[in-house]
């Protein structure tokens, strides 16, 4: 029976708990948000604090944000492997440094999801030969923070600087960087757009000899999430825990 450790309750978190009560060889040791309600659901161990101990369990899940994955992701990787969503947290070349070389120590491992994104695995299995990855993102103004009542590019540039100033709503842009030519490569788009329903991620890699588009449109659930990175999630998760393995961050 596999065990996994979950940071964060939320959109995500939720639906990969509901999820794993399903399943007969995966089950929740623990999860972790300050703010949920203890009473809320029996069927695991809610914390409001950190555990301390994690050699029982086979890999932590952060669902949570980019603060989660600075204050705990050092701590986790000492004992366990980690599947972060909060890819943004990478954007930081100091951290990123020491969550790699705290894996390596500990012979341990960090995952990236596939979440929001169809075929970010091809884009690791070909980066050596890739010469340039661009992603745009699509979202109505609200999922932004924002009262846009027009089409509008509020940021072009590279993928570090869309991280750090939407650190909340790239992850996919994260996520697709870490997977393929890092964050001073990977070029960003962000437009915020009244008119339209859902949130667009649009990915264009070129290298030698190839080029690939991918488009993903999806509804959002809540205001960051779309419908399809739920079930991706928890997609990412039976692979890793399997003999499939997932896409890792080294």
């Amino acid at each position: 029976m596999k065990k996994i450790g979950l940071i964060g309750y939320g959109t995500i978190g939720r639906y990969i708990c509901k999820k794993i009560l399903d399943e007969k060889d995966i089950e929740v040791g623990f999860v972790f948000d300050p703010y949920i309600n203890k009473s809320e659901n029996k069927s695991f161990e809610i914390r409001n604090k950190f555990p301390e101990n994690l050699k029982e369990i086979d890999l932590v899940v952060e669902a949570a944000n980019s603060e989660a994955v600075k204050e705990y992701a050092l701590i986790v990787l000492k004992s366990t492997n980690l599947l972060t969503f909060s890819t943004t947290a990478f954007a930081d070349e100091i951290f990123l440094k020491e969550v790699v070389e705290t894996s390596i120590n500990n012979k341990t491992n960090i995952y990236i999801p596939h979440g929001a994104i169809l075929g970010i695995d091809g884009i690791n299995d070909g980066k050596s030969m890739l010469k340039s990855v661009s992603i745009t993102t699509i979202k109505r103004p609200k999922n932004l923070g924002r009262k846009d009542d027009k089409r509008t590019v509020i940021y072009e540039g590279n993928t570090k600087g869309a991280c750090k100033a939407y650190p909340k709503n790239v992850n996919v842009h994260g996520g697709v960087a870490l997977a393929g030519i890092g964050f001073d490569n990977t070029k960003s788009k962000i437009i915020a757009d009244p008119n339209v329903k859902g949130n667009t991620h649009i990915i264009l890699a070129k290298g030698e000899g190839t080029e690939f588009e991918i488009k993903v449109s999806s509804v959002p659930k809540g205001l960051v999430s779309g419908v399809y990175t739920p079930e991706s999630a928890f997609g990412s998760i039976k692979r890793i825990l399997s003999t499939e393995g997932g896409i890792k961050v080294i």
